[in-house]
């Protein structure tokens, strides 16, 4: 697998957006014979995209429903 074509869409670190921002920074698409790109390559690449979004979103749900959790459990302590 060329150096263009290296997978990033393992874990999301500290800071997702920029992982996020740095993949499609470097994301790079195989070229047809007569112009244009592969199609095939491309949507290979949005599905790619589409599972570091889904990978953050998981994140954002975990942390918000901590949030809310310890919010709750805050809010009852306190009533």
């Amino acid at each position: 697998m060329a150096a263009e074509e290296k997978s990033r869409d393992g874990p999301l670190d500290a800071d997702p957006e920029a992982a996020i921002a740095d993949w499609v920074r470097h994301v790079r698409f195989k070229k047809k014979t007569f112009g244009g790109v592969d199609e095939a390559d491309v949507f290979k690449k949005i599905e790619e995209l589409n599972r570091l979004y889904e990978t953050l979103l998981l994140q954002e749900r975990a942390k918000y429903k901590a949030l809310l959790e310890d919010a709750r459990a805050g809010g009852a302590a306190d009533g």
